[in-house]
């Protein structure tokens, strides 16, 4: 049973070995905040941030985007903390946002949660100021949207496109490798998966790459004629992007990959961008291309490079912006450019927030969730 959990306030195996029933309920949690008579951005007011230590460039103008905090400050009734915060505009205007390990429950007036039941990757659909996230129900245990066939197995989710009316969004297939530790878990492989955008209904599920070493899908950039499908591979304090792309846009047909020179039937390993973080951002603007990325190593600083080429090289490193979150147990990361909230040539970035102490998330919970800024000036 999947079951969608709303909120108003405020990217191997067969189709038949895997289906997601039809939902039969829906609940919406109205006790947060109201938007009615309000059109987005205009119910608060956005906070400049000052730029302490002239940490990013002097030009650039960064603000709170309060519209989202508050829209993903949530109290019950669905999804109460996450990472990931990938997105993509559907055909009707709804937006997807694709979550990471999902802190589902109840909060407390005061922020905190107790025995909230937790999973591995959550979708939250979003209409106007509504939102309403979509999870399994197995047995009347909560569970992941999405699972592998193998139940040692789980999934994050990475970016996703749309092609022939249908979702296709990529997978990172993992497994725990340590019995301890917060990052004792590697990758096993990648998959694609297609979803229905009407009712959000899975319809195919296959691996699409076997090798572990490329997270292929951490971006996908839409342009022109092509799809382009980066992807990250780590060393010890080293991550590198790497491209893939496929003509015509549809993520099941082959892809080529890029080496330096010319595109191949085999992936690469040449390398179009040094220092980028798991998950960022690729995107078009003019004839420009753009990438946003996280300091990598648990660093605070949001990072934009350009090329004129969507293989890189970019250069021209900057800083947008420092989290001041950043600090003790508390640590920031992945983030991300929402080019479908953008409306005036700004772009809005979400990043995440964590605790290396994992009972923080417990007594604030606002230590594990996406923030949002708005960022003028970035050119």
């Amino acid at each position: 049973m999947l079951i969608i959990l709303g909120s108003l306030f405020a990217q191997c195996t067969k189709s038949e070995d895997y289906t997601v029933a039809a939902a039969d309920r829906e609940l919406r949690d109205l006790a947060n905040y109201s938007t009615e008579g309000f059109t987005p951005d205009t119910f608060c007011q956005f906070e400049l941030i000052e730029n302490i230590r002239g940490c990013w460039l002097r030009d650039v103008q960064v603000y709170r985007d309060c519209h989202y905090d508050l829209l993903f400050t949530r109290y019950n009734n669905g999804l109460t903390g996450a990472d990931a915060t990938y997105s993509m505009p559907l055909p009707d205007g709804r937006i997807m946002w694709m979550f990471g390990d999902t802190f589902l429950g109840t909060v407390k007036a005061d922020r905190t949660r107790e025995g909230a039941p937790f999973i591995r990757n959550s979708i939250v659909i979003q209409d106007e100021d509504e939102l309403v996230t979509y999870y399994q129900n197995k047995s009347g245990s909560p569970s992941s949207y999405i699972s592998p066939s193998d139940p040692d197995e789980w999934y994050w989710p990475l970016d996703a496109t749309m092609h022939g009316g249908e979702i296709q969004m990529m997978l990172g297939r993992l497994e725990q490798i340590q019995a301890n530790g917060a990052f004792s878990f590697a990758y096993v492989g990648f998959d694609l998966v297609t979803i229905d955008p009407a009712d959000i209904t899975i319809i195919s599920q296959q691996n699409k790459i076997a090798d572990p070493d490329i997270s292929y899908g951490s971006c996908i950039l839409e342009d022109g004629d092509y799809t382009y499908i980066y992807g990250i591979s780590s060393r010890p304090f080293q991550k590198r992007a790497h491209v893939a792309r496929v003509q015509g846009g549809d993520l099941k047909d082959t892809w080529e990959y890029y080496n330096g020179q010319s595109w191949t039937d085999n992936p690469s390993s040449h390398i179009i961008a040094q220092n980028v973080s798991d998950q960022f951002s690729i995107f078009k603007d003019g004839e420009i291309y753009y990438a946003v990325t996280h300091e990598i190593i648990f660093g605070n600083k949001i990072f934009i490079a350009q090329s004129t080429s969507p293989t890189g090289p970019f250069t021209n490193n900057r800083t947008l912006y420092c989290t001041p979150e950043t600090g003790g147990d508390i640590f920031t990361y992945n983030s991300f450019v929402h080019p479908e909230l953008s409306e005036n040539g700004e772009l809005r970035i979400s990043y995440n927030i964590n605790s290396f102490d994992f009972t923080d998330l417990f007594s604030n919970v606002d230590l594990y969730r996406p923030r949002f800024i708005r960022v003028d000036n970035w050119r």
